[in-house]
């Protein structure tokens, strides 16, 4: 098992917001909800915690306790894969079915989420990256310019 299973699709944060009804401010805030930070975009949220009624409160509430010990992509990935301890089905697809946070949560117990990628964030902590091995010639270094003149395209 290598690399993180995203499942998609993924909503905005006025699109979840709007599912979850609350106040887009507050949508980030939710401690029920997954969502996927981006260093440069607004974060995504997965689509699959949202059914008609809003949030779905049995998902909601492994979320929530998850989250005290994992980071939001490590649980989302463990929700798409399957578990021997809950018949072979993913634990999105157990709960779906009808099936227990209790028994879902047991099985996180015991083969829960992954925290074996190297850059991972963990809940109240900034992103532990590795420290980049930077290389810095101390030698000057010369600039080459072109001393042949090109004519622009289209130019004579």
């Amino acid at each position: 098992m290598t690399g993180r299973i995203l499942q998609g699709p993924f909503l905005t944060r006025a699109q979840a917001a709007r599912r979850a009804r609350v106040p887009s401010r507050l949508v980030r805030h939710r401690p029920d909800l997954l969502r996927v930070d981006g260093r440069w975009l607004q974060e995504a949220y997965f689509a699959f915690q949202f059914d008609r009624q809003g949030v779905r409160p049995e998902l909601g509430a492994v979320v929530q306790d998850l989250k005290r010990e994992y980071p939001d992509i490590a649980i989302a990935d463990w929700l798409v894969r399957p578990s021997q301890l809950l018949g072979y089905s993913t634990p999105l697809k157990y709960l779906k079915g009808g099936g227990t946070v209790e028994k879902v949560l047991a099985a996180s117990a015991d083969h829960g989420p992954r925290l074996d990628e190297v850059a991972e964030v963990r809940p109240g902590t900034g992103p532990v990256h590795p420290t980049p091995e930077v290389r810095r010639d101390t030698a000057p270094r010369r600039r080459s310019r072109s001393t042949r003149h090109r004519p622009v395209f289209g130019s004579r």
